[in-house]
């Protein structure tokens, strides 16, 4: 049973919290945001309770979930001595047996001031001017009352050259997750309208119409009659040589960029022949080359 495990997120304002805490939730962590401090002894206890075990160490009982459980919790240490209020909570957590890494996001001040001045959002130790008149001065505080939790982080992050997608990627690499991008080939007939989520569109039209043969006219493109029908034009052949060229340069390039999903799709007049047969050849030619492949059909059933 692999050990339960907890990553606490802490930092300097306007340094990419959220944008870390969201990497944590698309890679399956349980996320809580702005966890009040004194509530993460309260969490502990419900995380795990603690059992003597044949040799005095505390085991780990986690009502409602399953050994290997992952949480992140993003805390605001803003507060005179929040640090000595965590330390027992995390110290509680490691002796029953979760795995409890404390992560610091940090960033040039004058990167914050101007991630601040972009968003007109006011930093949290400016609201109702309570402790700094000035933004340079709510930072200054800022990293006064993080210094002890700064110093035991597990680890620190500099995210001052980092933009959002960069900054998740560093995450992923931390965590060591890596995923391949899913592709959906979607077919379509122009005719009912070009799909609303499609990144990327194919126009088969110009390509030999079954529809015109009356023998292939009530089949689609999944009936072998019918593709290679299709494929005896050369042009077939060497559109999709060409696309699959295209995608083996975009894919990574898009992955690299932080994306998730690509929508194609691949229309003819009907959505019923031709787009059905290249996007089943498509998806046969990508799924040899180790790509993550779904493929719809739209409009096969319309007349």
């Amino acid at each position: 049973m692999n050990k339960p495990r907890l990553v606490i997120i802490s930092g300097i304002s306007g340094s990419g919290k959220s944008t870390v805490l969201n990497a944590f939730e698309d890679m399956g962590f349980s996320c809580i945001e702005n966890l009040p401090v004194p509530l993460l002894a309260s969490f502990a206890d419900l995380l795990c309770s603690t059992e003597a075990g044949e040799e005095g160490t505390a085991k780990v009982a986690m009502p409602g979930w399953s050994g290997g459980s992952r949480f992140a919790l993003l805390l605001n240490v803003r507060e005179e001595n929040s640090y000595t209020q965590i330390r027992p909570a995390v110290a509680q957590l490691r002796d029953a047996g979760v795995d409890v890494s404390l992560l610091f996001l940090d960033c040039q001040d004058e990167i914050i001031v101007r991630r601040y001045s972009e968003t007109r959002r006011p930093h949290p130790l400016l609201i109702g001017m309570q402790t700094s008149r000035s933004l340079a001065e709510a930072v200054l505080r800022e990293r006064e009352l993080l210094s002890a939790y700064r110093e035991a982080a597990t680890r620190v992050f500099d995210t001052t050259a980092f933009s959002p997608h960069e900054l998740r990627r560093v995450i992923e690499d931390y965590c060591q997750y890596h995923t391949k991008m899913e592709v959906n080939l979607v077919s379509f007939g122009y005719r009912f309208g070009v799909p609303n989520d499609a990144d990327l569109l194919i126009d088969v039209r110009f390509l030999a119409n079954p529809h015109f043969v009356r023998e292939l006219r009530p089949f689609s493109g999944l009936e072998k009659a019918v593709s290679d029908y299709v494929f005896q034009d050369p042009d077939a052949e060497d559109l999709v040589r060409r696309y699959i060229d295209l995608l083996e340069f975009l894919l990574p390039r898009y992955q690299s960029e932080g994306k998730r999903y690509l929508t194609i799709g691949i229309g003819c007049t009907g959505g019923r022949h031709r787009s059905i047969a290249v996007a089943m050849r498509l998806k046969e030619e990508l799924e040899g080359r180790g790509m993550l492949m779904h493929v719809r059909h739209r409009d096969i059933d319309r007349s």
